[in-house]
């Protein structure tokens, strides 16, 4: 990476902050067009969650007085970059690594080094792979990132998060009636309708659907993508006391999968880095979601609430790939072809899940002399079911050269199943936590969750049944050492199962702690507001190859991650807004059996950040007029375990533009706007695969309000 792109990025971060709700003062009002919004609800643009605070604390509990880094996206930001996908968002928040959309059915976006969930609205679909990526934020009202282990709180599937959570607060009926509708065009022939309708039948039943259609091709060529969206919603409020909201949710992800470039090839003049590899005619992969929620609040006397949530997640995914197997067979002059071929092998993975969580709370606020509390304990039950099969053609293997532009082959026939894995995981956990205030000025925190987790896998013919109780602590403090402005601190555990394992004894829980301190400003008169923290983090339990078994593994890995991060946000009046987020991340194996000591871990640079800024004009005649600009930077990172090859760093600039006159709104994106040429690692079956970043590109939007 240029050191000097990267020093100016890192001075600007210094002096600047970001544009993503975070830590705000209780008493500060927010100025109508901001990036720090007020009051931004999950069931519209204002009602019950004010800026200060985040649905993932689970509390009403302001995020300055959380011992926590957590960082939240609002609506208006989303709005503001033009933002489509999940990893376009998260690009805005330090620390995280986010998955790219063609990747959904392989990895989870990274928060602090490891892998993290993604919930939506505070329950999580089953978290082995991120195939739960909305593939569109047009049903999302915001995204919450809280980082490190948040296992006393939140879990289900195969366990808590270890590294981190992302949570997507879905639009929901807000009691308004309105319309709000976008058409969206551009690069690689992207096309998209959408429409937000909300209507107050009653004076306490309200609906909501968010429907969204999306057509594209990718920078990688003949490779086309297509996104459904059908999200409709109900909120039933007889009372101020009662609320009842229901939300359903049907997405549909299709496109040509693509495996990647091998990296040896990234310097090669002969191979085009935008070529799609592999065979053309193989069949669409396939990502179905379907959601079905029911959230029932009541308020039971002043200071009591009560809190039931239950929902059913079904998951399709039907996977079709054409791939170098580099494990087997190398590439290049090594396979005994030409110096650009390498051996291709065919596959397809059909998979479902079927999973009910159910959590039940109960929230207290009171006061015992001179403590206040806010106490919450509540239990919930998840059970998930996971079906899959692969299919791997290991004997009709095709030469593919990368320099070739006619080079192809015949995906068909569909190689047959071979190996099936049934897993049922069943969660059972109990958590209750106590944020007291102490003479106003220390905040305490502290909770412990007990789960019980269930195992029952078949993966290839063997099979594992174990009942595993892991108790996962966390406490924290912060210290206000003046209006907007605290210092915190905290600890925290988590545990999760892991997933197929392939050993010769039963697996047991991965297991991370995470120690974190820092200090957060909200300064609602300059209009700053943010968090630096420094954390480490460390796994273990971590399945690593078994030296003494072939093809088996053994949990005697551990990993560590550590760092410093930033993130701010700078809005000194409604004209203007500022973000700027930095993270440094040192991430490594720590102990291993195969993998050596000090390795890094895969897609985490050392250097990560965003600095982004937006003006409006709010008089005169280019009243409506915003602009926006932004710069989002890496240093080098590695692609996978063991180390191998590397991709170099990289900045890439965007712009956006609005202008806004009696509910109607044109918005323009022009991404990678000097045309930079980069790479990013890319994850298909751990290998040393990258994917070209992709090309300047220009996108125009058209929205309407009534």
């Amino acid at each position: 990476m240029n050191r000097i792109s990267l020093a100016a990025l890192f001075a600007a971060t210094a002096l600047a902050t970001p544009a993503f709700a975070q830590e705000q003062a209780p008493e500060a009002e927010p100025e109508t067009g901001g990036w720090t919004p007020g009051n931004i609800t999950v069931t519209g643009s204002r009602g019950s969650y004010t800026a200060d605070e985040a649905s993932v604390t689970r509390t009403p509990v302001p995020l300055i007085e959380v011992p926590q880094s957590i960082q939240v996206i609002t609506a208006e930001l989303i709005k503001d970059q033009e933002l489509v996908t999940l990893d376009e968002a998260l690009r805005n928040v330090s620390g995280v690594v986010p998955s790219l959309p063609s990747e959904i059915v392989l990895v989870n976006p990274i928060v602090r080094g490891f892998e993290a969930e993604i919930f939506t609205d505070g329950l999580i679909g089953y978290g082995d792979t991120a195939v739960i990526d909305p593939g569109s934020l047009w049903n999302v009202e915001r995204i919450e990132v809280a980082k490190g282990p948040t296992s006393t709180l939140f879990g289900g599937g195969i366990g808590s998060p270890v590294g981190g959570l992302i949570n997507l607060v879905s639009k929901t009926a807000n009691g308004t009636s309105f319309l709000d509708t976008r058409v969206r065009a551009g690069s690689f022939k992207t096309y998209s309708i959408a429409a937000d309708a909300g209507v107050a039948l009653t004076d306490s039943l309200s609906a909501r659907v968010v429907t969204e259609y999306q057509s594209s091709d990718d920078n990688i060529e003949v490779v086309d993508i297509e996104r459904l969206l059908i999200a409709p919603s109900v909120r039933f409020a007889p009372s101020e006391n009662t609320e009842i909201v229901g939300r359903f949710t049907y997405t549909r992800i299709a496109q040509l999968e693509y495996a990647g470039l091998p990296a040896i090839f990234v310097d090669d003049p002969r191979v085009d880095p935008e070529r799609f590899t592999g065979a053309t005619n193989a069949p669409e992969t396939e990502v179905e979601n379907l959601t079905a929620q029911l959230e029932w609040t009541q308020r039971l006397g002043e200071g009591l609430t009560f809190n039931l949530r239950g929902r059913r997640y079904e998951n399709d995914f039907r996977e079709f790939a054409t791939s170098p197997f580099l494990a087997f067979f190398p590439c290049g002059a090594a396979s005994g072809l030409n110096a650009t071929s390498c051996p291709q092998i065919r596959a397809q993975l059909p998979a479902s899940i079927d999973e009910w969580t159910v959590d039940g709370s109960l929230t207290a606020e009171f006061t015992t002399g001179a403590i206040e509390h806010v106490v919450l304990g509540g239990v919930q039950w998840d059970r998930a079911d996971y079906d899959a099969a692969i299919g791997f053609d290991l004997f009709n293997v095709e030469a593919f050269d990368y320099a070739d532009p006619a080079s192809d082959f015949d995906f068909f026939p569909v190689p047959a199943l071979s190996g099936f894995n049934t897993n049922r995981y069943e969660t059972l956990a109990a958590y209750v936590q106590d944020q007291l205030t102490i003479a106003d000025r220390l905040h305490v925190l502290a909770s412990l969750r007990y789960s019980r987790l269930g195992l029952t896998e078949f993966v290839g013919g063997a099979g594992n049944d174990e009942v595993y109780h892991e108790w996962d602590p966390r406490v924290g403090l912060t210290f206000d050492v003046t209006d907007g402005v605290s210092l915190f601190a905290g600890y925290a555990t988590g545990s999760r199962l892991s997933i197929f394992f392939n050993g010769t004894t039963s697996p047991v829980p991965e297991r991370s702690e995470s120690w974190e301190g820092g200090v957060k400003f909200a300064l609602g008169d300059t209009g700053l507001s943010g968090t630096i923290a420094a954390f480490r983090l460390d796994r273990t339990n971590v399945p690593t190859p078994d030296p003494g078994t072939f093809f088996t593994s053994i949990q005697t890995g551990a990993q560590r991650s550590e760092g410093i991060e930033a993130d701010f946000i700078y809005e000194p009046s409604p004209a203007f807004s500022l973000l700027a987020s930095y993270g440094y991340s040192d991430a490594r194996v720590t102990a291993d059996t195969v993998i050596p000591v000090g390795s890094r871990l895969p897609r985490v640079a050392d250097h990560r950040g965003r600095i982004a800024a937006r003006y409006r004009f709010l008089d005169g005649g280019m009243k409506g007029l915003e602009l926006g600009a932004g710069l989002t930077a890496a240093s080098d990172s590695v692609i996978a375990l063991p180390n191998g090859a590397e991709v170099d760093g990289y900045v890439v600039a965007d712009a956006q533009a609005s202008y806004t006159i009696d509910g109607m709104r044109v918005g323009l994106r022009i991404d990678n706007l000097f045309g930079a040429d980069y790479f990013v690692p890319y994850q298909y079956f751990a290998q040393d695969v990258v994917r070209p970043g992709n090309p300047r590109s220009a996108f125009v939007t058209l929205g309407f309000e009534l």
